[in-house]
């Protein structure tokens, strides 16, 4: 099964073409200005490098966050136009998920930096993502994490490492990135529609936050 997969939920923006669940081709790149603008020229250059065409593939694959809320519709934007150009399936796999994959047989806390002083959080019995401010999170997690992954783990490492002083953070930041490749065991059964499939956005936007009764008018009314 040949799947491009393409994550931008955090600064880095990450694409892969896997065959088979084996990785051919990975680009992963940090995006200071966005992701918008080279998207698709790095979607391309990954499909050139393996010799494959979009019309080759078999489906698409679009990490669903939590993380930027801007990032996350970059790349569910861009693959839901590829998808329907195509005709082929559009699947979606968490951002957490895909942190937490290299390390689970070390039962991996995964956490990642939402800003607002709080932190996206998955793993060690949260079996669906959390917004919540990092001192917070030991209250909610079931179990002793045996590795915390993310870059939360790093802003707040202070906080977590006497939370748990026996999980192991680790160094290098590549394992604290999600890559694309690593979305791939997630994918299963039947992909859902493309009208019902959306973003993980676990908390509320800043327009909702600002404006709960909707946006204002040119006139300033509601």
């Amino acid at each position: 099964m040949k799947l491009l997969l393409v994550d931008t939920a955090t600064p880095y923006e990450t694409v892969a073409l896997t065959v088979d669940g084996v990785p051919l081709v990975e680009r992963c790149r940090r995006c200071n200005r966005g992701h918008g603008p080279g998207l698709l020229n790095d979607i391309e250059g990954v499909l050139q490098t393996a010799g494959i065409t979009l019309n080759d593939l078999d489906a698409f694959v679009s990490g669903l966050g939590p993380g930027s809320f801007t990032g996350t519709r970059v790349a569910m934007a861009t693959l839901k136009g590829l998808a329907m150009a195509t005709n082929k399936p559009l699947y979606g796999v968490s951002t957490l998920d895909a942190l937490r994959a290299p390390f689970l047989s070390d039962d991996p806390l995964a956490i990642l930096d939402a800003k607002r002083g709080e932190v996206y959080a998955k793993g060690c019995g949260i079996e669906d993502p959390i917004c919540i401010a990092p001192e917070l999170l030991a209250g909610k997690v079931l179990k002793d994490p045996g590795v915390i992954v993310g870059d939360g783990a790093l802003v707040y490492k202070e906080i977590f490492k006497k939370a748990w002083p026996n999980a192991v953070i680790p160094t290098g930041a590549a394992n604290h990135w999600p890559r694309a490749a690593l979305m791939e065991p997630f994918v299963t059964g039947e992909a859902p529609a493309l009208a019902t499939l959306e973003p993980c956005y676990v908390r509320r936007s800043d327009a909702e936050i600002n404006y709960p009764m909707g946006l204002p008018d040119a006139f300033g009314h509601f």
